[in-house]
């Protein structure tokens, strides 16, 4: 079991933090971003799994500029009203989408939808292996002027003061105010930080929540697969490289160097939790002599790991098409059993719409949020 719920830090460490609830629609999330890197400090986003679902961009866009995000239930619901099923799936379904959209395993720290939860929530919440953060309610969600806020937050500037900001479509002034905010911290020798560091100074290591979909490899199939081509030359992860790079997928890197960082991450192993790439399983799908699609798998014992994989046209046919093609993959090499933590839930839609028998799965407790480590690569996943 787990503290119920943190309203503030360990008091005699002098840092503060700013938190924001909800997740911007028509307003652009980089105002909030911009005000905080002003005066290089990272904020604790807790935005909803309906928010991470319509933006996955922006939530890989806020933890790659050094920010948290964190779960603030799928569908803003009040926690109060649920039932014990529904509050839990709220959970799950902001893990899946906070996993999917970032690569990365969702913390196990949480905020209630309008600070609004009974004895029972925090119960239930603590059996999940989460905890509640609170903390001091600036009234922002009003849609207050900057000055207003101002006011009203000022006084919560004390050592291990945790901030309830918003970031939405009404709290248009929130940004300008906390320029002044943190402005005021940094003379009263606060400084700002994440949640995360925050549970650190209370003596908590945060955790993080994984997921995998695992699928029985079927007997047979009635539609044999595509032959997919091994890709082992430099010349072949070249010519990967270089056609991947105009497909738009989210992992590849931007920016100075982009081409030599992507074809670096294609050329070497990669490795996911105890899972080491097998190279020789490394396979591209062709077309008219281009890549379609590619696909990194290793083996764990009995189970075939979809490591990694992309395609040039993101159809549920492409993945339905992968899916034969590691079927045939795990038979060859001695499996029963496919993982993927990538694209859970599409990849449990095609198993059930072919007849084939998948489950989407507590994976684990993670020390680190970062689901696949690169052996002395670049992190294509920030």
């Amino acid at each position: 079991m787990v503290d119920k719920s943190i309203s503030k830090g360990n008091p005699t460490l002098s840092h503060c933090a700013f938190t924001f609830d909800d997740g911007p629609g028509k307003h652009p999330l980089e105002t909030w971003l911009e005000a905080l890197e002003q005066f290089s400090v990272s904020g604790t986003f807790f935005f909803t799994g309906e928010w991470i679902d319509k933006h996955p961009e922006k939530a890989r866009m806020l933890i790659s500029r050094g920010h948290e995000l964190a779960s603030h239930s799928y569908h803003h619901r009040r926690m109060s009203e649920l039932s014990k099923q529904v509050f839990i799936e709220e959970l799950k379904e902001t893990e899946l989408a906070y996993q999917e959209a970032t690569g990365r395993a969702c913390p196990n720290f949480f905020r209630f939808p309008y600070l609004n939860f009974n004895e029972e929530n925090l119960s239930w919440l603590s059996e999940w292996g989460y905890h509640s953060i609170m903390g001091n309610d600036t009234g922002d969600w009003a849609g207050l002027h900057a000055q207003k806020i101002i006011d009203n937050s000022r006084v919560f500037l004390y050592n291990g003061s945790i901030l309830v900001l918003h970031s939405n479509d009404i709290t248009k002034e929130t940004p300008a105010a906390l320029k002044q905010l943190i402005r005021s911290a940094v003379n009263w020798d606060l400084r700002p930080v994440k949640i995360s560091d925050l549970l650190e100074g209370l003596g908590i290591s945060p955790e993080y929540r994984s997921w995998k979909v695992s699928i029985e490899v079927p007997v047979s199939d009635r539609f044999p697969p595509l032959e997919w081509t091994n890709i082992a030359s430099s010349e072949d992860i070249q010519k990967l490289a270089a056609e991947t790079l105009e497909w738009g997928l989210d992992k590849i890197p931007s920016g100075y160097g982009a081409e030599s960082q992507w074809k670096r991450y294609l050329s070497g192993r990669i490795k996911d939790h105890e899972t080491v790439e097998n190279r020789n399983l490394f396979t591209g799908l062709m077309n008219a002599d281009e890549f379609w699609g590619y696909a990194r798998f290793g083996v764990n014992r009995e189970e075939l790991i979809l490591l990694d994989f992309g395609f040039r046209e993101e159809q549920a046919n492409t993945l339905v098409d992968l899916l034969r093609w590691a079927a045939q993959i795990a038979k060859q090499s001695g499996c029963s059993r496919i993982i993927s933590r990538q694209d859970m839930r599409r990849i449990h839609k095609m198993c059930q719409q072919m007849g084939w028998s998948s489950m989407i799965e507590f994976d684990g407790i993670l020390r680190s949020p970062v689901l696949a480590v690169e052996e002395g690569l670049i992190d294509v996943r920030k």
